[in-house]
């Protein structure tokens, strides 16, 4: 085995999902980080698995013309972007390369259906939320996790957040230490603070700040309050208390100043975002892809077509495709985002709207006599379970339109759409996520 820890020399080929650079050498396919395509690179390989083998980078012995200095003094530490040091157009090409791969080899489709990526006007300071994590060894830190580890890098500036961010971050991190609050260990399970997270609006410019702690307290809450109110006057401050470790915006909560959600508004829809509520990541993307999927229906709708909407958060999709449809069923699992969505349709004043409270598979199997012109969907990235997407199959009669960040679980769950009665038009990548190797995807399948 040793002599697999042997350097090994070889030439990039491609970009794979995953973030990886791609090589083939002696029967093997090497998969690296931090490397791209065209590059001359020497490696160590760390596992091997039959002919796929993982490997660290040691040297570029001949880099590409399209990597570029990083904007970053934190990467490649930070596993937070991946491909900071590539320039901005060849992380296009590569990202629609990858999707026509993904289509090809695990939905067995043709690529050609994939069109060309739409880039994203910012790629510098576009998340509109951030999560940053609370650790102490000996230090107390504040940022982001370690590349492929569950430890906390400090972070002082981060190009792919608004600059205020930073100095949100920065200034609260002084605070913590200056009044020394207990902070949450994952191991021991006890502690107080867990995470930081800021929330923008780019449409409104407003800002919330969310406080996470492990208990029902925030300690000096009136030092705290005073804090933002002095440095920054947040749009909001709220304190959510969550006991759990794997999702960061979950349980509870309070707001201490200001409203207790964020206005956002896409072509005149208004759209309230509770702290905990999903939303996507980079709004001037989100703007181009609600205009996709809209330019679609205008095309294909009648008045008197119905649609359903599954995993619909806040009821984004449904109130502003409403005006093109007669009924709009609107399911959502999350309690808090269902209480949004209704009074977010009501802001709207919209009325054609029904939303329910439930999970998609119960809903879909309770429902399954239903029949909807149209089903858009947004699920996690896990994608769909095979017996959601039978049932859907018979649900929707005329088109399905599905968005995903996860191009693997996006192509298989497409093929297997195919499979029960339907013909894919177009696939539509995004580029909701610059630096990193995250890609939004729209997928139109009609009925055949």
């Amino acid at each position: 085995m040793d002599n697999d820890k042997e350097e090994v020399k070889i030439v990039i080929e491609k970009l794979v999902y995953g973030g990886y650079g791609m090589a083939r050498y002696a029967d093997k396919i090497y998969m690296v980080n931090n490397v791209y395509p065209g590059e001359f690179v020497s490696v160590i390989p760390t596992r091997t698995n039959k002919n796929l083998v993982f490997a660290d980078l040691k040297e570029i012995l001949q880099p590409s013309h399209q990597r570029i200095s990083s904007k970053c003094k934190h990467f490649p530490e930070c596993g937070g972007c991946q491909w900071l040091d590539y320039d901005y157009k060849s992380q296009l090409k590569s990202k629609t390369e990858i999707v026509k791969e993904q289509l090809e080899r695990i939905g067995k489709l043709d690529s050609s259906l994939v069109n060309d990526i739409i880039e994203s006007d910012l790629i510098w300071g576009y998340r509109n939320r951030m999560e940053y994590a609370f650790q102490k060894n000996n230090k107390l830190k504040l940022g982001l996790n370690i590349a492929n580890s569950n430890n906390v890098l400090d972070i002082y500036s981060c190009p792919i957040s608004p600059n205020l961010f930073d100095n949100i971050r920065n200034k609260f991190r002084e605070l913590v230490n200056k009044l020394n609050i207990e902070i949450y260990d994952k191991k021991t399970k006890k502690g107080i603070l867990k995470h930081l997270v800021i929330r923008r609006s780019f449409s409104k410019n407003q800002t919330m700040v969310i406080i996470v702690t492990n208990t029902e307290y925030l300690p000096y809450e009136e030092e705290i309050k005073q804090f933002f109110q002095q440095n920054f006057q947040p749009y909001s401050l709220i304190h959510l208390m969550n006991s759990s470790d794997s999702v960061v915006l979950r349980g509870p909560y309070k707001t201490l100043l200001g409203e207790g959600v964020l206005n956002e508004e896409f072509d005149d829809f208004k759209f309230q975002i509770p702290p905990t509520s999903f939303f996507q990541n980079n709004y001037n993307v989100t703007q181009k892809l609600l205009r996709h999927i809209l330019e679609y229906f205008k095309n294909n709708t009648q008045k008197d077509d119905t649609m359903l909407d599954l995993y619909s958060g806040v009821g984004l999709f449904s109130i502003y495709f409403s005006p093109l449809f007669k009924h709009i069923e609107s399911v959502e699992t999350s309690k808090i985002s269902v209480k949004a969505a209704i009074s977010n349709s009501h802001i709207n004043f919209i009325k054609n709207v029904n939303f329910i409270l439930a999970s998609s598979k119960p809903y879909l199997m309770k429902n399954s006599d239903k029949r909807f012109d149209y089903v858009i969907l947004d699920p996690p990235r896990k994608g769909l379970e095979k017996e959601e997407i039978h049932l859907l199959s018979s649900m929707a009669t005329k088109g399905i339109i599905y968005i995903s960040c996860d191009p693997s679980t996006f192509a298989r769950d497409l093929n297997l759409f195919t499979k029960n009665g339907f013909t894919l038009k177009s696939v539509q990548p995004f580029d909701m996520f610059p630096h990193s190797y995250h890609i939004e995807n729209v997928g139109i399948l009609e009925k055949n």
